[in-house]
């Protein structure tokens, strides 16, 4: 085995309408020592694209910076699986579980690979030293200095953590160096907590998960996430209640620090009212939300048997097991409560939706037929590409063989093929995009920015290189 640490910069928080826009990653062995050179390298951002000008303040990449000296995805994505998707490999990150994995899979989607085989295949997995860190400080945090915010609010943010504790970290937001830092942190902790690291990389994997949150043997047991309280360390116990109905990785499980009672005469319908509506609708009802969260045993959560709860532990997470017990035998009470959480998470709810198809992964998978096209589409240059018309089973793939070709391989596009890739941009940047501003909005944000970064020469840079970029793809009448 050996780890590839990777971090990614992007142009956006969404992975469905943003790109990533600088990629690096290195790989180490068991000890954290490098093996081999870093992958270092910007993407091209295409030219329907227009970046979040937050995103480009952070990280002060340019998307003129990215075509001047950046791959195109596709080419990227060949140094990826030539460097980095190797066999044995551990992908992990500060955070790439829910936000890096994301963009990956749907550049890959978007790029004609499988958007999930480089973390499984060939004994590939993942991991996430996020949620390492955040376990650690809630039960084992000798060895390790824990920043707080001026609002003495703990923090776990990756330059907070290495500015505490000595670590080089010497461009944040630059992903080379978070990823440097990333690889600094891990060592620390495996240096400094051994036994609790070495227990959450053996329970990465789905396995082994699945006998600490099981439902034919529910157990309360620790549960450490971003989605719970900071308050409490993000840390709560839990037990096991459903199946999730639509997700065979998925368990339901109930936050033991919240007496059942007020959710024990209630409906699934009115069940899923508290586990569905926003903060805002909440409040504006004056109800609670429900305590119920989905565990993905395929995306290595940090859980741990009750047994790692000493007082210490119980005391920083402002949680005794005596008062976990106590709403578990109130849980216990409440009739058929298991199968109206069930018919809760069933029921199917609104959400904002798109007919864009760069944002359709989640929409099923490719058959096997498809599977050997896509393979295909990727080792073609740009003459075959222009001669190739495969018969998809997946209407997707039709739609998304245009933008591969318009995005990577222009000149493989015949001219009724560009007039509609040019109608697809114009309509993006007018309109906008599932998760992006379209053109008028872009502008106005780099208007309101311009007065709060008045006086600094480096952002006011940024936004006119931003201005500058909006103008160059902007859409022209006729």
């Amino acid at each position: 085995m050996s780890f590839y640490f990777y971090d990614l910069e992007t142009s956006g928080r969404d992975p469905r309408s943003q790109r990533i826009m600088q990629f690096a990653g290195q790989r180490t062995n068991d000890d954290f020592e490098p093996v081999g050179e870093p992958l270092v390298e910007y993407i091209a951002l295409s030219d329907e694209v227009l970046p979040d000008p937050e995103a480009v303040l952070i990280t002060g990449i340019t998307p003129q910076k990215t075509q001047e000296l950046g791959y195109s995805e596709a080419e990227f994505l060949k140094l990826f699986y030539k460097h980095a998707a190797k066999p044995n490999t551990i992908f992990l990150g500060y955070n790439t579980i829910r936000f890096d994995d994301e963009f990956m899979r749907f550049a890959l989607y978007r790029n004609f690979y499988d958007p999930y085989e480089w973390q499984w295949k060939d004994g590939c997995s993942k991991w996430d030293i996020l949620d390492v860190v955040r376990m650690a400080r809630a039960l084992r945090p000798e060895g390790i200095k824990w920043p707080v915010t001026d609002e003495g609010k703990p923090s776990n943010k990756l330059e907070a953590i290495t500015d505490a504790n000595s670590i080089t970290h010497k461009a944040k937001h630059d992903a080379h160096s978070d990823v440097l830092g990333t690889i600094a942190v891990a060592r620390m902790l495996k240096e400094k907590q051994p036994k609790l690291f070495n227990f959450l990389l053996e329970h990465r994997q789905k396995d082994k998960i699945s006998k600490v949150v099981s439902l034919s043997d529910p157990k309360p047991f620790v549960h450490t996430s971003g989605k719970l309280s900071g308050e409490f360390l993000s840390t709560s116990i839990f037990v096991p209640i459903a199946a999730h109905p639509t997700n065979s990785s998925a368990i339901l499980v109930y936050d033991l620090r919240y007496d059942p009672t007020p959710f024990k005469n209630l409906s699934s319908e009115e069940l899923a009212d508290r586990i569905f509506l926003s903060r805002e609708e909440l409040d504006k009802s004056d109800i609670e939300r429900l305590p119920v969260k989905s565990i993905h045993v395929n995306r290595a959560p940090a859980v741990a048997p009750l047994g790692v709860l000493d007082q210490n532990a119980q005391q920083r997470i402002q949680l005794t097991i005596e008062d976990a017990a106590k709403n578990l035998k109130k849980l216990a009470q409440i009739k058929n409560f298991a199968a109206l959480i069930h018919g809760a998470f069933s029921i199917e709810r609104e959400y904002e939706e798109s007919d864009d198809v760069d944002t359709m992964l989640y929409q099923g998978f490719f058959d096997d037929h498809d599977k050997k096209l896509i393979t295909k589409v990727r080792g073609l240059d740009a003459n075959s590409l222009a001669d190739y018309n495969p018969e998809f089973h997946d209407g997707r793939l039709d739609s998304l063989l245009l933008r591969y070709k318009a995005r990577n391989y222009p000149n493989s596009l015949s001219e009724s093929e560009r007039s509609l890739w040019e109608v697809y941009k114009q309509k993006r940047l007018i309109e906008g995009a599932l998760g992006a501003l379209s053109l008028e909005s872009f502008l106005g944000k780099l208007n309101e920015l311009s007065v709060t970064v008045s006086g600094d020469t480096d952002k006011e840079f940024l936004l006119e290189e931003l201005a500058l970029y909006a103008q160059s793809i902007a859409p022209t009448d006729g």
